[in-house]
């Protein structure tokens, strides 16, 4: 298959979520060979007006939430007006928890200033998550570009949280009879990724900033050769050093003669003392982890950041493209860009470091993926095998977590520590404890005070290998190599076939986890409401 067709099939990650009606001046873009997530990107739901309320703006009382045990959704459905809140990121720093989704809310609502108009929902909890407050959305203050999901969370420190989101052109550009911005124009209209810094008062009471953008992959009406989706976003922060890091895939359109297969990017900051302070210009300019190739597609970077500020990136290669390019493995790489530097030195293209080598049934460090099989209930269809990434400062190890189809078809979940310099690699451990052939997927970590080691996956070994109802489960392990006994996050399970939405996937590219101290917090999509909500449960 040509570069072009995998340039497009590459778009359908998160781009689903974000929904754009863009027709663009050339046809370098072919919506027949989208996936249905790519397709629901070009022509997705037309907007519709909607009042905003002052509970829109401003809510302040804690809204009804509905629970199952130990099981909260963060998300307040009644105050929805579309179905699929899905896509789960949290982090949380003593009772303050704040949680954030795709919400498909904001395909129906204009102006995109609005709210409910952000494909990014937000919930807070000021009491360790047994309640939230259901914030709806974030602000905009340009009509020109709209929230669009992929939401990362992040601690700064206790009165602060930073939410990252893809910030991408209005939807409503190609609407003439609407009264809404369009290329007549002449304000820009970019794809880009933002971010907006939350400050928690005294009272709990909670207010975000403007958004401030991170990185930019150019102005689609004016559509210059370089320009670019910005896709797959992921955030984190190191409190030692003040460092802020962002990495993404920059996915050209093709127009200067690009691949469009993926290149990733990350971008960091010095956080001020005063986090609502930063600004775009705290950002360097963008770091070129892994640049993109011919017929190999780069795509799911995640990103973690140690004492001092080392970055370290994973991300995984040839997904999708090994359905077409002769090679049939993927691929989970990492790469060091050290304090200071504005390049890998350990990882880049000279010198990869796969992170699968030496798996079991591996071919030259490649696997197996997930993506070589339609998981039954999964509304994007394939799977993927985007990987984890966690420094863990007790044993100075970089932790990554994947899942591949090394073992089983439908997945396990993987777990290996590599040294600092990502020059010395240990062995590599399965972490779910059970042994057949049922889906284990998105796994999510984090690292407790005590340096154990929270993990948390899609887990469907209830119901057996053929079933739709899913669980979520967690393990704590106190070091990389002492396995811990799994245990069941969910109260009760969801059938992914019996779950109504208009978010493609249903329930996710991913799934989250974060700790505070010796708690571990866990968000997942779940549908026993009937539509897919974000849910919380700690540990």
């Amino acid at each position: 298959m040509g570069a072009g067709i995998l340039a497009v099939i590459c778009l359908f990650s998160v781009s689903a979520v974000a929904q754009q009606h863009v027709k663009f001046s050339t046809a370098r873009v072919n919506p027949k060979v989208l996936s249905s997530g790519g397709k629901a990107w070009v022509f997705g739901p037309q907007p519709v007006g909607s009042t905003q309320t002052a509970k829109d703006v401003a809510p302040t009382t804690l809204a009804p939430n509905l629970s199952f045990g130990n099981n909260v959704d963060a998300s307040n459905p009644s105050e929805d007006v579309a179905g699929g809140q899905s896509e789960t990121a949290i982090a949380a720093v003593g009772s303050r928890v704040m949680a954030a989704w795709n919400d498909a809310s904001g395909f129906l609502v204009q102006p995109t200033t609005g709210r409910k108009a952000s494909l990014t929902g937000v919930g807070f909890s000021s009491d360790s998550g047994r309640s939230f407050v259901d914030l709806v959305g974030l602000p905009n203050n340009n009509a020109n570009e709209q929230w669009s999901g992929d939401p990362v969370v992040k601690v700064i420190d206790s009165s602060h949280f930073i939410v990252a989101s893809l910030y991408l052109p209005n939807p409503a550009l190609l609407i003439p009879t609407m009264p809404l911005p369009t290329c007549a124009t002449p304000a820009p209209k970019r794809f880009e990724i933002a971010v907006s810094v939350a400050t928690v008062s005294p009272t709990n009471q909670v207010t975000f900033t403007a958004p401030i953008v991170v990185a930019n992959g150019g102005n689609l009406c004016t559509s210059p050769k370089n320009l670019a989706l910005l896709d797959k976003e992921w955030m984190t922060y190191d409190r030692t050093s003040r460092t802020l890091a962002v990495s993404y895939t920059r996915f050209f359109f093709g127009l200067g003669g690009q691949s469009g297969n993926g290149q990733i990017e990350v971008k960091r900051a010095h956080v001020p003392t005063d986090p609502t302070i930063l600004s775009s210009s705290s950002f360097g300019a963008p770091i070129i982890v892994w640049p993109e190739e011919s017929a190999v597609v780069n795509q799911g970077s995640y990103v973690a950041v140690a004492p001092g500020g080392n970055i370290y990136v994973a991300w995984e290669r040839n997904w999708v493209s090994n359905l077409f390019n002769g090679n049939p493995y993927v691929y989970i790489q990492a790469a060091l860009v050290p304090q200071g530097l504005d390049a890998a030195t350990e990882g880049g293209t000279a010198d990869p470091v796969v992170v699968t080598s030496g798996q079991i049934n591996s071919h030259n460090g490649g696997v197996k993926s997930l993506d070589g099989v339609n998981i039954a209930g999964y509304n994007r269809g394939i799977g993927q095998d985007f990987p984890r990434i966690a420094f863990d400062p007790h044993f100075g190890q970089v932790l990554v977590v994947w899942n591949d189809a090394s073992a089983h078809p439908l997945g396990d979940v993987w777990l290996r520590a590599l040294s600092a310099d990502l020059d010395s690699f240990f062995p590599i451990h399965k972490v779910n404890d059970d042994s057949d052939f049922v889906l284990h997927f998105l796994p999510a970590i984090s690292i407790r005070s005590d340096g154990s080691i929270a993990i948390s996956w899609y887990d469907r070994r209830r119901f057996g290998a053929s079933s739709t109802k899913t669980d979520y489960f967690g393990e704590i392990r106190p070091s990389v190599g002492t396995q811990a006994a799994d245990f069941r996050i969910t109260t009760g399970a969801t059938d992914w076939n019996g779950t109504s939405t208009l978010i493609i996937p249903n329930f996710g590219d991913y799934t989250d986890n974060g700790s505070s101290g010796m708690t571990t917090y866990f968000t997942w999509s779940d549908g026993r409401l009937g539509v897919p909500q974000p849910f919380v449960s700690k540990r």
